[in-house]
């Protein structure tokens, strides 16, 4: 079961790129190889933690900075949302 959701809110944490190495798992075909945490405060005050993978977490990494705000689409996974598309930045 998928569970999409659209967010629009403010990045309140600086953007951090991150490489993910499992070493018991030596193949090229990893599912994840580099990630960014994003934390997004919303309207209602609440704060959600965002997660992209691989190229979007680069295009993350280089085109979105704190305090940008940014309206999403993601997945549910958990205590976190996935990033699965980004529509728009206001500064």
């Amino acid at each position: 079961m998928i569970n999409l959701c659209f967010l629009s809110g403010k990045v309140i944490n600086e953007i951090d790129l991150k490489f993910v190495y499992n070493s018991q798992k030596r193949s090229l075909d990893k599912k994840h190889t580099s990630i960014v945490k994003i934390e997004l405060k919303l309207q209602d005050e609440q704060v959600i933690q965002l997660h992209a993978y691989n190229e979007m977490a680069d295009y993350v990494f280089r085109y979105i900075k704190k305090d940008d705000y940014i309206f999403v689409q993601g997945e549910v996974k958990g205590s976190h949302v996935v990033l699965m598309n980004y529509f728009c930045k206001t500064t």
